[in-house]
């Protein structure tokens, strides 16, 4: 920031508002604060995989180092029922009392940002705020810099 000449000044309540923040170093309590958030949603997830997943938390634990799988993968370690498409999809809700002739709707997400209100706005404010033309906000946009607004545990869960 400061090779373009700008200057970020926080007003804030409290010393761990708006931590960690991209554009200071992180100091310990902040770090602390974050590393506390990171546990507390890794000792949920893991308890949320033991319970639903009919493991034990040993077992879960085992798999919760940060690894990836693929579906075969996640198969054989009990993490899904099995891999498929629609076809599967449709079989699988049928098991479960819905009709297998219900429609199938494909739906696509018609703007990026995920319908973040003000994601191209504030696309456009960034821009302006880094000294670029007025364009740039769409160019900003379109690439998809509105992500960075999302803030939060995310995750998929289907019961």
């Amino acid at each position: 920031m400061d090779k373009l000449g700008v200057k970020l000044e926080e007003v804030k309540s409290s010393p761990l508002k708006a931590a960690p923040s991209p554009f200071k170093p992180t100091n310990d309590d902040e770090r602390a604060m974050v590393r506390k958030l990171i546990l507390d949603s890794y000792d949920w997830f893991v308890g949320i995989v033991a319970e639903r997943r009919k493991m034990t938390r040993e077992q879960a634990l085992a798999l919760a180092d940060g690894s990836i799988f693929t579906g075969r993968q996640g198969v054989a370690n009990g993490l899904i029922d099995a891999v498929g498409g629609e076809t599967e999809a449709v079989d699988w809700l049928a098991t479960k009392g819905v009709d297998a002739k219900l429609k199938v709707v494909e739906w696509k997400d018609t703007e990026r940002g995920g319908g973040f209100l003000f994601s191209k706005a504030m696309a456009q404010t960034i821009g302006s705020a880094l000294g670029l033309p007025a364009y740039s906000g769409d160019i900003i946009h379109e690439l998809g810099a509105d992500r960075l607004f999302l803030d939060g545990l995310v995750s998929v869960w289907h019961p």
